[in-house]
């Protein structure tokens, strides 16, 4: 979303909310998780499936491809290094991302598209009150204004530092 080219196609998807608006109020803080993880930048398309609880992580094109275990190693591990974010936003319908958009694979049939990503999942678990929100959501003003109030609500320290900034 901070226009860093870390998709699975090797493309970037900039997200212009996030860079014209909310990096005037926050510290923004790029967190991949599939190249935090080790996986290259082009790399095969994955996609929930298996288990709507506990779904693999499988190649999208390729069955036989797996990174479920990769990506459950750094999710057990990430979370814990993201003690000091005010808030977080999420790639929708990313298969380690996805806040409620992820869809999920049986037998090859969608069987829901408002399942949690991997990591979305765990940061969550993680950090329950933390702030979240989709990038998709970022386009309605209310919950973009609600996501902004949240995390100044729950950080009070930020909105001092955004009135001190804003009287400079």
């Amino acid at each position: 979303m901070l226009g860093d080219a870390v998709r699975y196609d090797g493309q970037s998807k900039t997200n212009s909310i996030v860079l014209e608006k909310l990096s005037q109020l926050f510290e923004l803080i790029a967190v991949c998780p599939e190249v935090e993880a080790g996986l290259s930048i082009p790399r095969p398309a994955v996609q929930h499936t298996d288990s709507i609880e506990n779904p693999r992580l499988t190649g999208r094109d390729d069955p036989a491809i797996d990174v479920t275990d990769i990506m459950q190693k750094y999710c057990d591990t990430k979370p814990a290094e993201l003690k000091h974010l005010s808030g977080f936003i999420f790639k929708s319908r990313s298969p380690s991302c996805g806040l409620n958009s992820t869809p999920v694979f049986i037998n090859e049939k969608c069987v829901t598209e408002s399942s949690r990503g991997i990591f979305a999942k765990n940061l969550c678990k993680t950090y329950p009150d933390l702030p979240v929100i989709e990038d998709s959501e970022l386009k309605n003003k209310n919950q973009l204004d609600k996501f902004i109030e949240l995390i100044l609500s729950s950080n009070p320290e930020l909105n001092q530092n955004l009135l001190t900034e804003a009287a400079k």
